[in-house]
């Protein structure tokens, strides 16, 4: 299908509907323009479209894996790119809170990922390691990101249905502490530009403004949690009891807006969506268990709240209870040590709070026991999203305008009950209650 004279581009396993839609976005021109800056010695005479994700991979946006092919000084050039769409559907933008995710996400690539690379450069040389592990970003815009095709350089999303190994964990909660301590280094270092770069971001599901429109949505989720849990559990038991309390529908949405939002000595800006499918791995070919590195995806819930929310949401969302049970004091004490080096390396001088790392542990351990329950919230919505088949999840590359018309506030995600779900939420209640967590 002919786009211009000069160009043409090919779908595959895309519906016409919604290729027809993405094309009104990627077009040629777009692609020209952008790499003009990137590559001004290329000249990009064509285009491949194709599905980015698969089904139940990613939501809220589409996800289309671009191939550009043209010449560089007379020579054959191709390049993968990744492209990220915001819904050209008002309806669905609504539904699913697209601009203000997309709008926190090109502030991250823009500006806010800059200025702490630029303030790490500034307090390391050389020889010194630094934290990169985020896809290169060619372009953000309002509708629109294009980033670099991590598969090219061998990385790979880990199977959300098993969890995390114990490998990929520790390898992702290194880059975790490396960019909370980037954040908390600028935050000690430069408070009044750190206070500049927190007011780009908006809070994108917890807060006050969203309660009507999550009402539904979450109660149902609740709903949904509690039978899990009772379906595994004796219903009189410690645990049921504790989950029915936490996810009480006239103030569950209320307690998740107040732990997002509270201020901490380790407030930072934080990933805010640490589950499986926003970490990629290139592992070692000789030795396919090996993590060699790790890329964090995915920055349209990043918020200013303790640190310690993206950590209980790695751990408890991410992980089994048989390696919590095993591994959890290594994997926390790998997790602070990390970020204490990294806070060394980028601060002239630590805060009082946490000037050794007897200190740091403390307090972070304080902080997830004070806010670990968030993890608990998140694990509603996560866990039948990880666990369920891709047949179940929702196809983000059809037309779903008439569909989410029907709904009042937030789309309905209705995934069939399955057994992995309901252990791990057990498991997850199981854990904070025993903690002393919930």
């Amino acid at each position: 299908m002919g786009i211009t004279e000069t160009a043409a581009t090919t779908t595959t396993g895309l519906g016409a509907a919604n290729a027809m839609e993405s094309k009104k976005i990627l077009s040629l021109e777009v692609f020209q323009d952008i790499f003009k800056h990137v590559e001004p010695e290329v000249q990009i005479d064509a285009f491949e479209l194709a599905q980015g994700s698969d089904r139940g991979d990613n939501y809220t946006a589409a996800l289309y894996r671009i191939k550009l092919t043209g010449k560089r000084r007379s020579l054959q050039w191709e390049q993968n790119i990744i492209c990220k769409v915001m819904p050209e559907s008002l309806v669905a933008r609504e539904a699913y809170k697209s601009d203000k995710l997309f709008r926190n996400e090109v502030q991250f690539y823009n500006t806010i990922m800059p200025e702490l690379l630029k303030f790490q450069a500034s307090k390391t040389n050389q020889d010194t390691p630094v934290f990169n592990a985020i896809p290169k970003c060619y372009s953000a815009r309002h509708d629109l990101l294009i980033m670099e095709d991590l598969r090219e350089r061998g990385f790979q999303m880990s199977d959300r249905h098993k969890g995390l190994s114990l490998e990929e964990t520790q390898s992702v909660l290194l880059q975790v502490a490396q960019l909370h301590g980037l954040s908390l280094a600028y935050k000690f270092e430069k408070p009044l530009e750190f206070s500049k770069l927190c007011s780009m971001i908006s809070e994108g599901i917890f807060c006050t403004a969203n309660t009507s429109w999550y009402r539904n949505y979450y109660e149902r989720l609740t709903k949904n949690a509690i039978q899990m849990v009772s379906e595994v559990l004796p219903p009189d038991s410690k645990y049921v009891i504790a989950m029915n309390k936490f996810a009480e529908s006239s103030s569950f949405f209320g307690r998740m807006v107040k732990l997002a939002s509270a201020e901490s000595p380790l407030s930072a800006i934080c990933h805010g969506d640490c589950w499986v499918n926003n970490f990629l791995y290139h592992y070692d070919p000789q030795d396919p268990q090996r993590v060699l590195e790790v890329a964090l995806l995915d920055f349209q819930l990043i918020r200013y709240s303790s640190i310690a929310l993206d950590i209980a949401n790695l751990l408890y969302c991410c992980t089994t209870k048989e390696m919590r049970d095993a591994q959890l004091q290594t994997l926390l004490k790998t997790y602070t040590e990390e970020l204490f080096r990294w806070l060394q390396i980028l601060c002239t001088t630590l805060p009082d709070h946490c000037d050794t790392l007897q200190k740091l542990q403390d307090l972070f351990a304080e902080e997830l026991k004070t806010y670990g329950r968030f993890a608990l919230g998140l694990a509603l919505d996560i866990l039948p999203i990880s666990t369920c088949s891709s047949e179940d999840a929702p196809d983000m590359y059809l037309d779903r305008s008439d569909e989410l018309k029907e709904d009042v506030g937030a789309p309905t995600l209705n995934f069939p009950p399955n057994d992995l779900c309901r252990q791990k939420m057990s498991e997850i209640v199981i854990d904070m209650v025993d903690r002393d967590m919930l």
